[in-house]
């Protein structure tokens, strides 16, 4: 048995005491159970359940057991790496708590709220080790794979606004592991260890530049030696815009993982574009109409994978033809009242040559009866479609279809999906239109314009 086990056990002896006949279990989960836990950086992930609620009195010992013990024990190098929670077991499994005891990183406390971290609940129920009562896991719901993207999107959150600077300790570091361990998720719908995920990223080769990686898994897997170390000080504390650059690769990320569940626009747009200080964005799972505090229009998102797509076949009497912005953005003017795209904002965003089309009725002197300009970013190998627009008099000829087939069929072998916006409410009901050519896994999206703000001046795009 080695030092670290049976510290574990001689804690669980005492919280065995402390609770008698009320204890349900006893579970560890987080670096000591994936095989990665490290004296000096990690902590020891304990959930102890109970088949009835704390009593005041146990709560008071509970809250206080790490410090009593380490007073019985100074030398015991782990009492201190405990870190958990102490609830009634039908509390736990509802989120709702009277009376729970906590123990952190920065201290302990008898509080009624906690929530768990996403990537601690799948540790849980795939990974949990049982050291004292029940050893069934059933108890513990393994999040989804939606949960799993959630949790990373948040952890995303916290890196952006918080790692932008780093300071000497070295936790600064770790944000290049969890960046690894986010992506590890997203791709394998898992969990893994900081350090594995560091080695996995390596062989992967996700980040252009790896030396920081490398240099942190090396800390990771020994940090006694370089705590204290000057230069790996100064090194920690000019970190910051390594982390951030690192977020951009899991920013991409999470984006393939899931387009539509992401972003309201396509990556490029997502990359480009700032969101205007009277507008909020809320993805439909998250809008509440009651708290929006504006004027709502919905938006879908669509993807299509580019599969099973064939060259379709043009409607007698019309032709396709190339065209150029003028030919465009007079077309684009003519089918909406109030949209515009100017010659000079198409010439801005065009990716490829062959993504601009029109449509002509041969019959009618040559006219352009529809167009369609898509968007290639080779980053990621996304297609987007921009604008697909078909003239009045001649809808419902199947035009708008062929023009957005033509433009998968285009982009075959080029990209590896493409999506699509547009409105919800858009009498035309493109979205019945993308639907029919095979696009899927819509998502809506909320734009709200805040009512306490003068409305910023906005262009139509088929995208938001």
């Amino acid at each position: 048995m080695t030092e670290l086990d049976r510290s574990i056990e001689r804690m669980a002896d005492r919280i065995c005491a402390i609770l008698d006949k009320n204890l349900h279990g006893i579970w560890l989960h987080g670096s000591v159970v994936l095989g990665d836990f490290r004296p000096g950086w990690s902590d020891i992930d304990i959930l102890v359940l109970t088949n009835g609620k704390i009593s005041e009195q146990q709560a008071h010992r509970l809250v206080g057991l790490r410090q009593t013990m380490l007073e019985t024990e100074p030398d015991d190098p782990y009492y201190r790496s405990f870190e958990g929670i102490f609830a009634d077991l039908n509390e736990y499994l509802t989120g709702s708590f009277t009376r729970l005891v906590y123990w952190g990183t920065s201290g302990e406390r008898i509080t009624d709220r906690w929530q768990q971290d996403t990537f601690a609940s799948y540790e849980l129920a795939k990974y949990g080790r049982s050291v004292r009562g029940t050893d069934d896991k059933s108890i513990f719901a393994k999040p989804s794979v939606m949960d799993l993207r959630r949790a990373v999107r948040e952890h995303y959150g916290s890196i952006r606004r918080f790692a932008v600077r780093t300071d000497e300790k070295l936790y600064s570091c770790g944000w290049l592991l969890d960046i690894a361990r986010c992506i590890y998720t997203l791709r394998n719908s898992d969990v893994i260890a900081k350090t594995q995920a560091g080695i996995w990223a390596l062989s992967e080769q996700i980040f252009e530049n790896d030396e920081p990686l490398r240099k942190a898994i090396m800390i990771r897997q020994d940090p006694m030696v370089y705590k204290n170390r000057d230069d790996v000080k100064q090194w920690l504390k000019s970190l910051g815009p390594v982390v951030q650059r690192y977020a951009d690769v899991l920013e991409r990320e999470m984006y393939l993982a899931d387009p539509c569940g992401t972003s309201s626009l396509s990556f490029r747009k997502t990359k480009q574009s700032a969101v205007p200080d009277n507008i909020l964005i809320y993805r439909d799972d998250q809008f509440d109409p009651a708290q929006c505090g504006g004027d709502d229009e919905p938006y879908f998102k669509l993807i299509h994978r580019l599969r099973d797509i064939k060259c379709p076949e043009l409607p007698a009497k019309y032709k396709l033809i190339s065209c150029g912005a003028e030919e465009l953005s007079r077309h684009i003017s003519e089918c909406y009242e109030k949209e515009r795209l100017s010659v000079k904002e198409l010439r801005a965003r065009r990716t490829e040559q062959d993504l601009w089309l029109a449509v002509i009725d041969t019959s009618n002197g040559g006219r352009i009866a529809a167009s369609g300009i898509a968007e290639f970013d080779k980053e990621i190998r996304e297609g987007s479609l921009e604008w697909i627009q078909v003239s009045a008099d001649h809808r419902r000829q199947g035009l708008g279809r062929y023009i957005v087939c033509e433009l998968l069929y285009r982009m075959l072998g080029k990209a590896d999906f493409v999506t699509v916006s547009g409105k919800m409410n858009d009498p035309g009901n493109p979205l019945a239109l993308y639907l029919s050519c095979g696009f899927n896994d819509r998502v809506i999206w909320h734009i709200v314009r805040k009512r306490d703000t003068a409305p910023a001046d906005r262009k139509r795009s088929s995208s938001i």
